[in-house]
């Protein structure tokens, strides 16, 4: 917790506003001295091992949630629910999709005390087809990690969101290519991958005019994640 809160104020003191962050935040390299001592890693507090265990993307995540006033967070890819769980302690309102119906029915159970996150059994464009017209007047901050081997249904997830939050939504994803980066790792699968040219002619259709980052972690084996939200936001 020591090092997410020194992540977090760093992360303020950097920008008052969110225009003033750079297209490529770098944390390998922008804070070397940062305390990198692990935090205590056990089911109790799952929230530690959030983003892969990368702190700081979690107070990247939390700086966005707050400067958007954002209450409401949808999550697809559940899995074991780490990052679930932290972002139950920083939004009002978690939506988080599973297809796995096992690992479901285990992270439901593991999280049943926190009350704030509602679980969603199937294909995460499936379920938000059917979910998202209830959230249309919310601002939303959408986390899309469920793209995986032949399961990838990140395109279509992107399609969803255009038709119920145009210019109403943050939208990161994780497993990102960085434009320029061979040493970071991302996700890619036969034709499938996690790029910019990937999910381009989808995005124009979610925003007029947008603000992008490529977040890069202190440990590259993390993974990379891409923000966007729109311009407007951040004047």
């Amino acid at each position: 917790m020591k090092r997410f809160l020194s992540v977090l104020s760093c992360l303020i003191s950097f920008a008052s506003f969110a225009q003033e962050l750079p297209p490529l935040i770098d944390f390998h390299r922008a804070l070397p001295t940062w305390d990198a001592t692990p935090h205590k890693r056990t089911l109790s507090h799952p929230e530690n091992l959030a983003f892969n265990t990368a702190p700081e993307i979690g107070a990247f995540i939390e700086y966005l949630v707050k400067e958007f006033a954002i209450h409401t967070i949808v999550e697809t890819g559940t899995y074991r629910g780490f990052t679930t769980a932290f972002f139950s302690s920083i939004g009002k309102e978690v939506h988080t999709i599973e297809v796995v119906e096992k690992i479901y029915e285990e992270t439901k159970d593991a999280l049943r005390d926190r009350s704030n996150i509602i679980f969603h059994l199937g294909s995460s464009e499936l379920v938000m087809k059917d979910l998202l017209p209830s959230l249309q007047s919310k601002p939303v901050l959408f986390y899309l990690d469920a793209h995986w081997y032949d399961k990838w249904p990140l395109r279509q997830e992107i399609e969803e969101i255009s038709k119920t939050h145009k210019d109403n939504c943050v939208i990161v994803i994780d497993d990102f290519k960085v434009p320029g980066r061979k040493d970071i790792p991302y996700d890619k699968y036969k034709k499938n991958e996690c790029s910019i040219d990937y999910i381009y002619e989808n995005l124009q259709k979610v925003f007029s005019d947008y603000v992008i980052h490529f977040v890069i972690p202190e440990n590259y084996a993390s993974r990379a994640k891409f923000v966007a939200y729109p311009k407007k936001w951040a004047r």
